[in-house]
């Protein structure tokens, strides 16, 4: 009986250490770089890190090697593909990026203004949101939707216009459809009020306008017609299911 069990015994051990042999053993330097690697690509960058991959990976930096970043904050765009970032350039050129790791997934861009040069009167100074530098252009959730956007005093030669951009994630778009393009105008250049009030009117939040259509010159015959909703104040807000700004009605003070 006693033979019975230690030969039981003996043969436990034997398996026992024969599977133990044929395991592969994995180097623990080896386990530990797999498992730094797989949380090192969850970290997100710093602004300084995002500033340096920047300059390297993007090529109209790398082409204008005299430009420098001016502004850089994280914002959240609804941008798929990484985290968002907003930057502006020395050249006043405003680049969104969709950043995952050490790569650029995405990138939309345009031209910012310096509303100096057209009003001594800070227009910027009620607009919500966090300004862009000293730059006529603002990011923020302006239309409550948990999704930024950007906000823009453009001032295209002859026109100027409100305009409001955010993210179509349906056509992977970012620029081609502003939320709204409203003409404005600076009613005093140097007193102000700014040509912009976010506001609520009548219980729905949005912003009013100082609207302002320069008119066109036509062919030979033309005769001036001014326009009757200019040097008016109107109103518009957010209509979630067209995904734009509607015009309400002009303001009756």
């Amino acid at each position: 009986m006693r033979f019975k069990r230690n030969f039981l015994i003996c043969t436990v051990l034997i398996l026992f250490l024969s599977c133990f042999g044929n395991k592969k053993d994995v180097p623990v330097e080896e386990t530990v770089g797999v498992k730094i690697a797989q949380s090192a690509s969850n970290i997100p960058l710093s602004i300084e890190e995002v500033k340096e991959l920047i300059y390297k990976k993007d090529d109209y930096l790398k082409e204008n090697s005299y430009l420098e970043i001016t502004f850089l904050e994280k914002a959240n765009f609804g941008i798929p593909g990484g985290d968002n970032w907003i930057v502006r350039l020395s050249d006043r050129m405003i680049l969104i990026y969709a950043i995952d790791s050490n790569k650029i997934v995405k990138r939309y861009d345009f031209t910012s203004f310096n509303p100096e040069r057209y009003s001594t009167f800070d227009i910027m100074r009620d607009i919500p949101g966090k300004h862009i530098e000293s730059s006529s252009s603002s990011f923020g959730d302006f239309n409550g939707d948990g999704i930024d956007e950007i906000f823009v005093y453009g001032f295209y030669g002859r026109a100027f216009e409100i305009k409001i951009w955010g993210y179509d994630l349906a056509n992977d778009d970012f620029l081609s459809h502003p939320y709204c393009s409203i003409p404005f105008w600076l009613i005093d250049s140097d007193n102000g009020p700014a040509p912009v009030e976010f506001m609520t009117y009548r219980g729905m939040y949005g912003f009013k306008v100082f609207f302002y259509q320069l008119d066109v010159a036509g062919g030979p015959g033309y005769v001036y017609e001014p326009n009757p909703r200019n040097g008016k104040w109107f109103f518009y807000t957010w209509d979630g299911e067209q995904r734009e700004y509607v015009e309400v009605g002009e303001v009756i003070e």
